[in-house]
């Protein structure tokens, strides 16, 4: 399994405890420039090996019938929370969880999840199936909780007979292929199943009012939706609000809303209403006299302006390395970037950005194979790269399936 092959490649270096990770740049003027750093495996989810957290995460492994049970079997989206919880005696109990349909594209920021997409395969004669595994980490997620999903995909990864393609989404900057999944959209909810907002599978009688933002990133990124908090506070002129009280649903817009935004907080009522058979009201683009709606919010207030000054990041040439074990330690190398370089003896990081993909050739060392995804996260921390990049893992044979990795070359 992922966690027990990625301690044997730890025990490689002279310290049992560290991964040595090697970053190294082309020779230039024959000159070598190379950073050296080491890895504390408290930075990475092998930390606690043998402890209590990593009992209690074979113990979930253990479970494996059970939690995969009919899992990519027929086409169609899937969904498992991850369960970070505590028993009676303060003991970790890591697990997942089935996702109710109902609430599919609807994430907590406080939360982790695994998405498996399975379509048919229509490079394949139609009849065979491919799937697409994609581990979701929201914001206030713990790195528990995140370490779970990573080794949890590996293990449906595993089921499915190593042939999906495997995502790593961080919330707010997902990728395309994630977002076609939910044609209703994204909307981002506070609170999870371990922090100390009120639990996501309580259910009361009674619904619970709450307030949404409609926000588009610069660039080519769909509108979507964030829960905030309920008061007036909350809003801004450059974005559209949904207030959904149950039997009323609200829309407010900014006065320098974009069409975007009104359109998707528009779109989202609609659909609110429609789960709901149409016992509800909307109301939208409410004005400066709906008493209701200021009331909702705890009164009328002064809105904040908007915020102009968020921008597209750059996309900075593309680069490509080599991961290897081979040594002893974990290395990095950079090369030039060329599909070439891409044989099956090799497990190749591309970084183009704000989308990092790792390559896995069929021959290559089951330890490089297994331990890829944690190789990037280090990656991007040793680079002191922002955690929201998109990465994916895209096996030999299958490069046709990720559309994004074809353009880099």
């Amino acid at each position: 399994m992922v966690i027990s092959s990625l301690f044997h490649a730890a025990t490689k270096t002279s310290d049992p405890f560290t991964i040595n990770l090697e970053i190294s740049k082309p020779s230039i003027c024959k000159q070598k420039a190379t950073m050296d750093t080491a890895l504390a495996i408290e930075q990475t989810n092998l930390a606690g090996i043998g402890s209590d957290e990593d009992k209690a995460l074979k113990a979930a492994a253990a479970k494996i019938d059970f939690t995969w049970e009919g899992a990519g079997q027929k086409p169609g989206l899937e969904i498992w929370r991850v369960e970070n919880k505590r028993t009676e005696n303060d003991n970790p109990d890591f697990g997942i969880k089935a996702w109710p349909e109902e609430k599919y594209g609807q994430f907590h920021r406080g939360d982790s999840y695994i998405v498996l997409l399975t379509s048919k395969d229509e490079n394949n004669g139609g009849d065979a199936l491919k799937w697409d595994v994609f581990f979701w980490i929201g914001s206030e997620s713990s790195q528990d909780e995140y370490g779970v999903a990573a080794y949890k995909a590996n293990e449906l990864d595993d089921l499915l007979g190593g042939t999906p393609m495997q995502h790593r989404e961080i919330e707010g900057n997902e990728s395309d292929e994630f977002v076609e999944c939910f044609p209703n959209g994204i909307t981002y909810l506070e609170g999870g199943i371990d922090s100390g907002f009120r639990k996501v599978d309580q259910t009361d009688n009674d619904h619970i009012t709450r307030l949404y933002r409609v926000h588009k990133k610069p660039g080519h990124h769909p509108a979507r939706c964030f829960e905030v908090p309920l008061k007036c506070s909350s809003l801004n002129d450059g974005d559209a609000f949904l207030l959904d009280a149950g039997s009323k649903i609200f829309t407010w817009f900014g006065s320098s809303v974009s069409a975007f935004e009104r359109n998707k907080s528009a779109s989202v009522a609609h659909n609110l209403q429609q789960n709901r058979l149409g016992h509800c009201e909307c109301i939208l683009g409410v004005e400066d006299d709906n008493v209701e709606f200021w009331g909702l919010l705890g009164g009328k207030g002064e809105v904040k302006p908007a915020d102009n000054n968020e921008v597209e990041p750059s996309q900075d040439e593309s680069k490509m390395y080599i991961v290897s074990d081979r040594t002893g330690k974990v290395t990095v190398k950079e090369v030039e970037l060329s599909r070439d370089v891409l044989s099956s003896d090799k497990v190749c990081l591309v970084d183009a950005g704000k989308n990092v993909y790792i390559w896995v050739g069929q021959g290559s060392n089951k330890d490089e194979q297994e331990f890829a995804m944690i190789v990037v996260n280090r990656f991007l921390k040793a680079l002191d790269r922002d955690r929201s990049t998109c990465v994916t893992r895209v096996n030999e044979g299958l490069e046709s399936r990720c559309r994004s990795f074809a353009k880099v070359f």
